[in-house]
């Protein structure tokens, strides 16, 4: 039997030159072979058997690694990521079939592919049995457990390479552990981002999207009486006909998929509202930050004065505003349809927290 020292000899023969030259200077520096670059750890293998190395397959991105093997079940860690995205971004394949720049091939790709794809196709509606898109169930229920006591929640920023990750993976169709990916405020953008990437905004141009003509109908008034109680009265009165214009004709005008979507959502936000003491998040301060991922023209301008935002405001920030605050009303057909029926949601005590449950049986299902 060869000793360890005639298989480092033929290991050390096998490597280039300029390997060999990188594992005896990161050698004599950490005077150690637990660590060290790919030469480094080639030469290890190799020093213990020609065999078993002759069966290894070194990949240098999770690009590669993906066009060899299944990763979608494998729960990757966000440092790792970090580095992938490093080496994606100056590595270029020698093999024609490996996936250049981060990206899978346009067949696979298609295949997994979440953000930036019509509604439909990644959204199942089949009479009561709905299915939210993956990430958007994931978000919702992580954000739900993890994130109701967070302050800022849907308003501050995660890194953008913890962001793109998590939202490259999800596209690739891999599993992705958010409190690995980022936590809370990556969940939150990755929520903000599905909306804003639909090729159909929920408001704007397009089949399903609800017109801004539409939403510039929704009724306001201006309160100014020197009467508190008038205005008290006056301002009940215009939020019910709100609600009603909402439930006739805002959200009868966009697609079956939007609407179930939104309730979903606006369940959530609702939720972050109620609990605004923890998360200093009214609804109005959610409609400033949903409504420019909701709301989109070809005109920047005219979406900009769409977003603003307001209780009695006619526009498509008006519209998230009176979503989350009048959730249980706005979406009252929405919400029976997705519980079963009237008389199970007059049994319900809470409709935001029961319609919650259900993206958490979707999660433990799928």
């Amino acid at each position: 039997m060869p000793s360890s020292f005639f298989w480092n000899r033929m290991g050390r023969r096998s490597l280039s030159l300029e390997m060999t030259e990188t594992a005896d200077h990161y050698q004599r520096k950490h005077h150690s072979l637990d660590m060290g670059d790919t030469g480094e750890r080639r030469l290890r293998v190799k020093s213990r058997s020609p065999k078993f190395f002759a069966k290894v397959t070194w990949v240098d991105t999770l690009s590669q690694l993906a066009s060899l093997v299944p990763i979608s079940q494998i729960s990757i860690p966000q440092p790792v990521y970090d580095y992938n995205m490093k080496v994606e971004n100056i590595k270029r394949p020698a093999a024609a079939n490996v996936p250049q720049s981060g990206e899978l091939s346009e067949e696979s790709d298609l295949e997994t592919r979440v953000f930036g794809v019509p509604l439909p196709t990644v959204m199942s509606v089949d009479g009561g049995n709905i299915q939210l898109p993956r990430p958007v169930r994931e978000c919702i229920g992580y954000i739900r457990h993890h994130g109701l006591d967070t302050e800022g929640l849907f308003r501050r920023s995660p890194p953008s390479t913890a962001l793109r990750a998590a939202k490259d993976s999800y596209n690739r169709g891999q599993t992705v552990d958010l409190s690995l990916a980022g936590g809370v405020h990556v969940a939150a953008v990755l929520l903000k981002l599905f909306f804003r990437e639909l090729p159909v905004p929920v408001f704007g141009d397009g089949v399903g999207s609800c017109s801004y003509k539409t939403v510039h109908a929704l009724p306001s008034a201006k309160r100014g009486s020197k009467d508190e109680e008038t205005d008290v009265d006056v301002a009940k009165q215009m939020d019910a006909v709100r609600v009603r214009f909402m439930q006739e004709v805002v959200l009868p005008s966009t697609s079956q998929e939007y609407r179930y979507l939104l309730c979903f959502v606006c369940a959530l936000l609702h939720m972050v509202e109620r609990n605004e003491s923890a998360t200093r998040m009214t609804a109005y301060n959610l409609a400033v930050v949903w409504a420019p991922n909701m709301a989109r023209t070809d005109n920047p301008m005219v979406d900009v004065t769409m977003c603003v935002s307001g209780a009695y405001a006619s526009t498509a920030g008006g519209a998230v505003q009176t979503m989350i605050q009048s959730f249980d009303l706005v979406f009252a057909q929405e919400i029976q349809d997705i519980l079963g029926g009237k008389q199970r949601v007059e049994n319900v005590d809470d409709v935001a927290v029961e319609i919650l449950n259900t993206v958490d049986l979707m999660n433990q299902s799928l």
